[in-house]
């Protein structure tokens, strides 16, 4: 159990230390919003797609593709009982109320889980933490949208369909199941971007910690409810589940570790889209952020010890 929570916390340090870098750029002003935006979009539009190519580039096997489904259903069942948890521990109908359940509800799985999904299972992690995402992007446009806006007509299937994590991992599973090898030449520009995906989104993470403001974070009684959901009650019982399935060990660490990240960066975004505070959002984001250094370690490390 020891040397599992060691394991974990050591490269949850890694990626804090890559972070403390970006913490650094926003507080001496060398980094800002734009340039935040500019490299969260380089990660989202070219370092995550060449990142999924990659990752799917292997042998076809009938047991990474059960697992595959077996991870995206599993996704559906995280978050459904996610859901149903933050609607009855969040009471409200204000706008605060559905910025702190989509903070409960929905994780960095992307920004944060892929990183530590490679530094742990390497590009196995990626394949199966794929369909975990895209889970995650189908319900963050819709039920996420509708807990911050309480509007279905602001839904858009475009959003969804055209969103650059769908279609790259529907072109990297396509591939894959044609058994299309990528020449060497297309492969290694491939990888040096894939190589990009740890340190350019912690770097993005580091500076939206340097905005961290633990008096807006708390503001609402309610937030506390919210950081126990998502930090604590959600990855607990997400380990338990898992354990209880006897899924495969690698689909449970990928699982477990998507669920135990902190609050989507998109809770930030969506609060400025659809006007809800955005104060409360961003100071959500980077404040659960900074506490989820604690208490990441200790789950993932019970799932590793628990499923070998």
């Amino acid at each position: 159990m020891i040397g599992s929570f060691l394991t974990v916390g050591e490269q949850v340090l890694i990626l804090f230390a890559l972070m403390a870098v970006g913490f650094a750029l926003g507080k001496a002003k060398l980094m800002g919003d734009k340039g935040s935006l500019a490299m969260t979009n380089r990660v989202r539009y070219a370092v995550s797609p060449a990142m999924m190519v990659v990752a799917f580039q292997r042998e076809k096997d009938t047991a990474d593709l059960h697992n595959f489904l077996v991870c995206l259903l599993l996704a559906v069942a995280v978050h459904a009982v996610s859901i149903l948890l933050a609607c009855a521990a969040l009471r409200g109908k204000d706008g605060t109320c559905g910025v702190l359940r989509f903070g409960a509800v929905f994780s960095n799985c992307g920004f944060m889980g892929y990183p530590l999904m490679t530094a742990l299972l390497g590009s196995i992690g990626v394949f199966y933490g794929s369909a975990y995402v895209v889970v995650f992007t189908v319900l963050t446009w819709t039920m996420g949208v509708y807990m911050i806006t309480h509007d279905t007509s602001k839904l858009r299937l475009k959003s969804i369909l055209l969103n650059p994590g769908v279609l790259s991992v529907a072109a990297a599973m396509v591939l894959y199941l044609l058994s299309v090898s990528l020449p060497e030449i297309v492969m290694t520009p491939l990888t040096y971007l894939a190589n990009m995906n740890t340190p350019l989104p912690t770097i993005v993470v580091g500076y939206q910690l340097s905005h961290a403001n633990f008096r807006h974070a708390f503001a609402d009684r309610r937030s506390w409810t919210a950081l126990v959901l998502r930090l604590a009650v959600i990855p607990l019982l997400t380990v338990g589940g898992c354990y209880a399935l006897r899924v495969d060990s690698a689909v449970a660490l990928v699982t477990v570790i998507a669920a135990s990240t902190p609050p989507a960066a998109l809770l930030s975004m969506f609060a400025q889209k659809f006007e809800r505070d955005t104060r409360l959002a961003s100071s959500v984001v980077s404040v659960f952020t900074a506490l989820s250094v604690l208490t990441i370690p200790p789950v993932v490390g019970l799932a590793q010890h628990l499923m070998g």
